[in-house]
C-alpha cells in the first residue's frame, strides 16, 4: 500500500450509507465476539486479513474506513483507537482542509489496550505498541514502542529472549 495523503474540504457521505456505516460500526465496537465485530468492521470497509483478533470497543475510523489496512495476524486490544482523517484545523477554521492519510498494520502486530494510531502511520510486521501510547510516526518491523508519542525502546528479538530467559527462574 502506498501511503497517499491527501487534502479534502469534506468528506460527503450520504444518509442511507452513514446510517449503515453506523450500524456496521455499533457491531464492530461492541459485538460479542471477534468473528463478529471482525465481520462487522469489514462490512464498513476496512480491509482486514486473516487471523486478526479485534477486542470490544475498538474504534477504527468512522468517516473513512476504507483507508484503514490490518494484515494477518494482528491484535488490536480493548479500547485501541485508530484514525485514518484530521480534521482538527477544519473544526475551527472551516476553509482548512481535512486530512485524509491511509493507516497500515503490518503483519503479527500487537497494539496494547487504549492505545491511540493516528492517520498516514504505518505499525511494522511483528512489532508491539505498548498501553495508551500515541502513535504519530511509522513504527518499524520487529521492536516494542511505548510512550507519548510513541518511540522504540527494545528491539523485540531481544525483549523476547529476555522474557524466556525470566521464566526460566
Amino acid at each position: 500500500m502506498d501511503k497517499k495523503t491527501e487534502f479534502v474540504n469534506q468528506v460527503k457521505i450520504g444518509f442511507f450509507r452513514k446510517l449503515r456505516n453506523r450500524f456496521w460500526y455499533f457491531l464492530g465496537y461492541i459485538g460479542p465476539g471477534n468473528k463478529l465485530r471482525v465481520f462487522a468492521n469489514r462490512r464498513r470497509g476496512v480491509h482486514i486479513g486473516n487471523n486478526v483478533f479485534i477486542d470490544a470497543m475498538v474504534h477504527i475510523d468512522t468517516a473513512v474506513p476504507h483507508l484503514v489496512t490490518i494484515e494477518d495476524n494482528v491484535k488490536l486490544s480493548v479500547g485501541v483507537k485508530i484514525f485514518a482523517h484530521n480534521s482538527v484545523f477544519q473544526d475551527i477554521n472551516p476553509q482548512d482542509p481535512i486530512i485524509l492519510s491511509p493507516v497500515l498494520i503490518k503483519k503479527k502486530a500487537q497494539i496494547a489496550p487504549n492505545a491511540v494510531i493516528l492517520d498516514g502511520v504505518t505499525i511494522g510486521e511483528s512489532s508491539v505498541i505498548g498501553a495508551c501510547a500515541l502513535v504519530n510516526k511509522d513504527i518499524p518491523d520487529r521492536v516494542i514502542a511505548v510512550g507519548v508519542p510513541a518511540k522504540p525502546i527494545k528491539n523485540y528479538d531481544e525483549a523476547r529472549k529476555a522474557f524466556l530467559n525470566s521464566a526460566k527462574r
